[in-house]
């Protein structure tokens, strides 16, 4: 019996609902029967610092407290790593929008109408910029015809670095295989 590193995102900014989601994704990816290597394994887990961060700097932290066999995250059997994540994008849904007859790209005027109405609707901040964006459901019957949209939306370098609350939680460490 051996030990793999693993580490696993989920989204949401409080810690235990967000490792009881992950632990759900990997007991759903690597079955139930023990051994997995990942956190399907782990019990519990131990937060490693307060201070959020962006995934990729999570991941060079984990991978550094890992090399240098951290006493918190060390043993197969004890808890996981825990670390805050601040998202540098994130996706926003969009219901109930006026649509234009063709296409699934969302762009030029309309896009500047969908802008609107998502600032509107307080679902943009003012420091966040949309990165892509795409009708996700198709035409509806009424009139004016309606449909939703998804929009990748990018968060100014001035909103991360003030960000005090984590958009999600990367989970890390070994687990028995």
């Amino acid at each position: 019996m051996g030990a793999m590193a693993f580490d696993q995102y989920a989204e949401g900014a409080d810690p235990a609902a967000a490792f009881e989601s992950a632990r759900g994704q990997a007991l759903h990816e690597h079955g139930h029967g023990g051994y997995t290597g990942s956190l399907a394994e782990k019990d519990d887990y131990v937060i490693v610092t307060q201070q959020p961060m962006t995934e990729t700097e999570a991941t060079v932290l984990a991978g550094d407290l890992m090399d240098r066999d951290d006493p918190r995250i060390i043993d197969k059997w004890g808890p996981a790593g825990a670390i805050p994540v601040k998202a540098e994008t994130r996706t926003v849904e969009v219901p109930d929008l006026p649509q234009p007859g063709r296409g699934v790209s969302l762009q030029g005027a309309d896009l500047d109408t969908v802008v609107q109405i998502c600032r509107h609707r307080h679902l943009l901040t003012a420091d966040e910029t949309v990165a892509t964006a795409w009708w996700t459901s198709s035409v509806g019957r009424g009139t004016p015809p309606t449909g939703s949209a998804r929009l990748t939306v990018q968060r100014s370098p001035a909103a991360l670095a003030v960000q005090t609350q984590p958009d999600g939680w990367l989970f890390f460490g070994w687990a028995s295989s």
